[in-house]
């Protein structure tokens, strides 16, 4: 198992270290840096155990998470930094597994009372940033779109290109309430033909993977799903490229649908009777990962971010459902479990 620390945390407002498997210091973000007081230079290579001053048991967790391919977490230690007179502070450190070595966040807590209302601060500040680095680039993509149209001839490319831009659309959408909100929430509920956005999502997967084989087989008897259109395309568009990035070149992935009367789960125990399943072929996910894949940072893919599938956790818990995964080596099933408008 394996965390990837995104480009992105650096920016992030906890500090996040990246270690190699003797617990030196490979990297750190900005956050780390200004509480600690000094530069990257400066500390890269040293023990992190050196500059963070906390209790035995808490600096082992970078060792147990290493040993054991787990993210560990210790909750409400005292920790101070040994490079400035810092007095320390209350917070939670995790220690997750990375390429060979192992990664350590520190959320500062405070009194426990205020530990849901910064982590909601912590939320809508990232979103908003998220929301603003996305948008920046998506005008001159849909511009681009739309000059490129005057020189397509081919109906199928036209399609291609029509395909663009509503996925543009779309992401604008999902950037201009996360910039609002803070969180991907269902603001916008409706009833939705999930049988249409498995197959533009599949359109979307293919049009870049086009060795890939899809095979649909939907049940026509499926009623709408209640929800927001544009999360849960993101969910299953994450889903189904997942599968196909998993399966390679050739690679086999089936969609299907069903009505499962009597299931029931989410937030608030509702009957889930629209069960949509991505199948693929590909080597399967390790043991040790299948309870941790809805995380976040985890990934078993060197380049990945390990955003995608907890992403679609939130969504399912969002829409009051479920994402379930089940592997083996040649098959692995992700199913989202969803509920439909009058079915309690």
């Amino acid at each position: 198992m394996s965390i990837a620390l995104p480009a992105l945390v650096d920016d992030w407002p906890f500090p996040l270290f990246k270690l190699d498997k003797e617990d030196s210091i490979l990297w750190a973000n900005q956050a780390a840096l200004d509480w600690i007081g000094k530069g990257l230079p400066t500390i890269s290579g040293r023990v992190i155990w050196e500059i963070l001053e906390t209790d035995p048991d808490t600096r082992s967790i970078t060792m147990k998470a290493r040993a054991k391919s787990a993210t560990i977490t210790s909750r409400h230690i005292l920790v101070k930094t040994t490079e400035n007179s810092d007095e320390g502070k209350i917070a939670h450190l995790t220690a997750y597994t990375t390429m060979g070595g192992a990664g350590l966040s520190i959320w500062f807590v405070g009194p426990e009372p205020r530990e849901t209302k910064m982590g909601g601060h912590v939320v809508t500040g990232m979103g908003r940033m998220i929301a603003h680095e996305l948008k920046n680039p998506l005008a001159g993509i849909k511009g681009a779109a739309q000059l490129l149209r005057d020189d397509v001839d081919s109906e199928e490319g036209l399609a291609l290109i029509d395909l663009i831009g509503s996925e543009i659309d779309r992401i604008r959408r999902l950037a201009d309430r996360m910039e609002k909100l803070g969180n991907d929430d269902p603001s916008d509920v409706e009833q939705v033909n999930i049988h249409e956005i498995l197959r533009q999502a599949r359109r979307i997967i293919q049009s870049a993977n086009p060795s890939v084989i899809f095979d649909e087989r939907y049940d026509p008897s499926l009623p709408h799903a209640s929800g927001d259109p544009d999360t849960l395309m993101q969910a299953i568009l994450n889903l189904i490229k997942n599968a196909a990035e998993s399966v390679g070149e050739g690679g086999q992935i089936r969609l299907e649908t069903a009505f499962r009367s009597g299931v029931r789960g989410g937030r608030s125990a509702r009957n889930l009777p629209i069960e949509i399943k991505i199948i693929d072929d590909g080597p399967g996910i390790p043991k040790e990962m299948l309870s941790q894949v809805f995380q976040p940072f985890v990934t078993t893919k060197p380049e990945g971010q390990g955003l995608g599938l907890a992403l679609v956790s939130k969504v399912a818990s969002a829409h009051e459902g479920l994402v379930e995964v089940q592997s083996i080596p040649g098959r692995t099933v992700f199913s989202l479990l969803l509920p439909a408008p009058g079915v309690g």
